[in-house]
């Protein structure tokens, strides 16, 4: 705790300051200087000054000058980086630190040059405000799911510099709810399965492995990441069992999934047309296979499709299959069954199963008052 804290009102080219003095844990001096209109605003901010170094220390005041662009390259060097592991536990950075960086961008082009100290709960909605306003690069409309992850970002960076000490209070903190996850759009696109067929039938040529993905993808609702990454000592054809290795998931988990007979044989055609190592990507692809994913739904008419509605679409065939939601979830990788529901899809085919059930409960129903009546 600081000691010997003193305050007094200063002169300096005809502008009056505030200075105070102190005495650090290591014995030094320092001192703190802060322009004011006058001297009774000196005074005022001398207490404050004294005040703000009895609750929260040195930290905040030493802080006062830093701008949002020194806490961002704080943030990005010491949080925003390449995953390290121990095992199978993290034990630093993010692995998907590409796209935070890339959400993080805005944040530090709009803030940079301003006061961390500055920085208020309404700079912050005003930020959300444009970032709605402002069209996508091809002049779409942006999503509030991409301003959300934007903020979230933001978020943390003015956690951890509260955590620091360079300011008392995180600005999220100071008013309503920013950050609505509530508010984002669920995609519910759902691939038919005419639609899938049209799909796989144009997977020929430059765009026959694609086949193989799409495949497995449909029928385990595998990550794309996970997919990318399966190798080949994770297929069993003995077995019929995909393992997906703990470092590969979102979740840091392992977890199983059974083959069906279509994609056993796919893989296993893929195996014996190259016989690569165990060692060896089953799909040879180092990243993903956007372009050709792109260039494919484009053929067929289907530009609405995103790779992640495959996953969507196994998610909702299992449940349609009679499947219960809890090993769905399993299959999936999810850690919450609140996850999970979000990939049910109430649509014509399950409410009319659900009014179906409604009307046999009911006719049931029916006929044991009438039965009871007869009796009596």
């Amino acid at each position: 705790m600081p000691r010997n804290k003193q305050g007094s009102t200063r002169i300096r080219d005809g502008k009056v300051y505030a200075r105070i003095t102190y005495q650090d844990d290591g014995g030094k001096i320092k001192e703190v200087w802060r322009k004011a209109e006058n001297r009774t605003h000196a005074k005022e901010l001398i207490k404050q000054m004294l005040r703000t170094l009895d609750d929260y220390g040195e930290k905040p005041l030493q802080a006062e000058q830093m701008l949002f662009q020194e806490l961002a390259n704080y943030y990005i060097e010491n949080y925003l980086q390449e995953a390290q592991y121990v095992g199978n536990r993290k034990v630093f950075g993010l692995r998907s630190y590409k796209t935070a960086r890339y959400s993080f961008k805005p944040v530090i082009e709009y803030f940079a040059t301003k006061q961390l100290k500055a920085i208020t709960y309404s700079d912050v909605k005003k930020y959300r405000l444009v970032r709605l306003k402002t069209p996508t690069k091809t002049g779409k409309q942006r999503s509030i799911a991409s301003v959300n992850r934007e903020l979230t970002y933001l978020r943390r960076a003015l956690e951890i510099a509260k955590q620091e000490g360079w300011i008392i209070r995180n600005p999220f903190s100071q008013g309503d709810q920013l950050v609505s996850i509530a508010s984002e759009q669920k995609r519910e696109r759902i691939v038919t399965l005419e639609e899938e067929a049209s799909l796989l039938m144009s997977c020929t040529g430059v765009r026959s492995h694609l086949r193989a993905i799409l495949i497995c993808a449909l029928d385990t609702g595998m990550r794309r990441g996970e997919i990318f990454k399966l190798k080949w000592r994770n297929v069993n054809f003995y077995t019929k069992l995909i393992i997906v290795e703990a470092l590969n998931t979102k979740t840091l988990k392992q977890r199983e999934i059974a083959m069906t007979n279509r994609l056993a044989q796919e893989l296993l055609t893929l195996y014996q047309a190259s016989c690569p190592s165990l060692d060896s990507k089953v799909f040879s692809i180092e990243t993903n296979c956007k372009k050709a994913f792109n260039t494919l739904r484009k053929q067929v008419g289907l530009e609405d499709v995103r790779f992640h509605d495959l996953r969507h679409t196994a998610a909702t065939r299992m449940i349609q299959a009679g499947v219960p939601l809890q090993e769905v979830g399993r299959i999936l990788g999810h850690t919450q069954a609140n996850t999970t529901y979000r990939y049910v899809n109430a649509n014509a085919d399950t409410a009319r199963r659900v009014a179906s059930a409604l009307d046999n409960f009911l006719s049931e129903y029916q006929e044991s008052i009438t039965d009871t009546d007869k009796i009596n």
